[in-house]
């Protein structure tokens, strides 16, 4: 089965917001799991080959939501590393190379057992381009190859996230804190301007795609949010005029449907560019509305047990979902099934069988890694004196 076009999103932050199993009072929010669930189910239905009209094929949205969503748990998770730095006495390139070690533990597990498994099996794309998919450059090899290598396609935003994950660090615990509002807004428009220029000098459309530059605008979103959440000024979002607060989600689903609408021009008409900005101002109302005080039946729905427990697995559904297509594709046409033909037969199968693959990767390779990643994080410290001008670090994330 070829795969679509556009690229293949990946569905999961790797913030490690959904603990193994919480305890006592925790921060842990469902519905963001249940969010996750709905993003990943929107991927693989486009990979599955479900017919979906074009104003609802959603898979270049979802890595954008999930980008978001890493922007601002790892923003969070930076502040409240730097929190324990100040108050720690070991030196802080320990804390580094715990967070590192850590989101290597979080990725890496599931990642490197299916491009092995992906190898040994003899999948020519895994093997063609092993070296890049394994050191997380896979994304900039694409860019550079000009085409998509179906099989492993979808690692290119794996890579990407690695990459932000590497060089995040540097900007936020290095970075003013009166300086990290007009920072996060100069990544959003450059993203913005990146898109612009690759379409006005006629670069290829994957390198505006897929490229951290491209996809940096999202990841800012994401953080931007989070600066928001620390200095208190989400909780007060409801004391926005009620026509504003009527007029935001107007607002937001407009920006959802033009960004479908403009998915669907020519990739070198100037306005595609706006696409992903549009989908950044959806996807912002989105993540501000749920970490909020929300509808008892919309936390309800989005909380449903099955469907946060899809999204907890989200990373193994992934990673793994193109590599079930490759293996069992076949079988199914033996059997009269096709994207054609017995189209939604050939869905649910590949559905069960990819969330079944991801259900024991989550429970028998996943979670042992992230017991050992949480063994090797410090303590907490005791909450900081909150310098003047500046928000507290204090709370779990």
């Amino acid at each position: 089965m070829a795969l679509t076009s556009s690229p293949s999103p990946c569905p999961v932050s790797c913030d490690d917001s959904s603990p193994i199993r919480p305890k006592l009072k925790s921060s842990y929010q469902p519905k963001l799991d249940g969010l996750r669930a709905l993003a990943i189910l929107g991927i693989i239905f486009e990979h599955f080959g479900a017919p979906l009209p074009a104003l609802l094929r959603c898979g270049p949205l979802s890595v954008r939501f999930f980008f978001v969503l890493t922007g601002y748990f790892i923003t969070l998770s930076l502040w409240r590393m730097q929190s324990r730095m100040i108050h720690s006495e070991e030196d802080g390139s320990v804390h580094l190379f715990r967070y590192y070690l850590g989101r290597l533990l979080r990725i890496g597990p599931p990642f490197y057992v299916a491009l092995l498994v992906g190898a040994i099996l003899g999948i020519e794309e895994v093997r063609t381009n092993f070296f890049w998919l394994a050191t997380f450059q896979a994304n900039n090899y694409f860019a550079y190859l000009g085409y998509w290598p179906n099989a492993v396609s979808h690692f290119w935003s794996l890579a990407v996230q690695e990459q932000f994950y590497l060089l995040w660090p540097a900007l936020v615990l290095t970075l003013p804190r009166r300086w990290f509002l007009p920072a996060m807004a100069a990544f959003i428009l450059f993203g913005l301007i990146f898109r612009i220029a690759c379409i006005l000098t006629a670069t290829s459309a994957m390198m505006r795609w897929i490229t951290i530059f491209g996809c940096v605008d999202s990841f800012a979103v994401g953080a931007l949010i989070a600066y928001l959440k620390e200095a208190r000024l989400l909780d007060k979002i409801h004391l926005l005029p009620k026509t504003l607060l009527f007029a935001l989600p107007l607002i937001a689903f407009s920006c959802f449907f033009m960004g479908r609408a403009l998915m669907t021009l020519n990739n070198d008409n100037i306005w595609v560019s706006l696409t992903e900005s549009f989908d950044a101002i959806f996807l912002a109302w989105l993540l501000v509305t749920s970490l909020g005080k929300t509808h008892e039946r919309y936390d309800r729905i989005l909380s449903w047990p099955p469907l946060a427990y899809l999204g907890r697995i989200s990373y193994g559904i992934y990673v793994y979902h193109v590599f079930v297509i490759i293996a069992v594709s076949p079988l199914l046409l033996s059997w009269g099934l096709s994207e054609s033909h017995g189209d939604f037969a050939r869905l649910a199968i590949l559905l069960m069988l990819t969330v079944a693959l991801a259900s024991i990767s989550w429970h028998w390779l996943e979670q042992p890694f992230l017991a050992w990643k949480k063994s090797l994080e410090s303590p907490a410290p005791a909450p900081a004196t909150v310098p003047a001008g500046e928000f507290s670090l204090q709370g779990r994330y």
